[in-house]
């Protein structure tokens, strides 16, 4: 079952200058979430109910300059981790959810000195 968990909202098509006219929903499909469970299934015990969470307030958005993606990172300060969700635009033109990893400082890091992410 597909289900909208938030949107590209105007202020991540500003700050990653991106071509959209409008806000597009985001969704989290069932095959989503079973790549993320298969790929990754440490980091999403830990943070798959919070990927809502981690779209609507991000600390960090990037667009990731291989797959063309949005990320959306949130870094959990009690952990000190960094948790990217990645956003991809299907050929029908529906934004899904398609995975979620741990991201390491140091790329973070990376991201930033490159101006890939922006501070949300």
């Amino acid at each position: 079952m597909n289900r909208q968990i938030g949107k590209v909202n105007k202020k991540v098509i500003d700050l990653l200058n991106l071509e959209y006219k409008q806000e597009l929903p985001i969704i989290l499909g069932e095959a989503n979430i079973e790549h993320m469970k298969r790929q990754h299934p440490e980091d999403y015990e830990k943070y798959g109910k919070r990927i809502k969470d981690i779209i609507n307030n991000p600390t960090y958005v990037a667009r990731n300059p291989n797959q063309g993606s949005i990320e959306y990172i949130k870094e959990y300060k009690i952990d000190n981790e960094f948790i990217l969700v990645a956003v991809r635009i299907s050929n029908k033109g529906t934004m899904f959810a398609k995975t979620m990893f741990k991201m390491t400082e140091r790329k973070i890091n990376i991201y930033l000195d490159n101006g890939y992410a922006k501070k949300y």
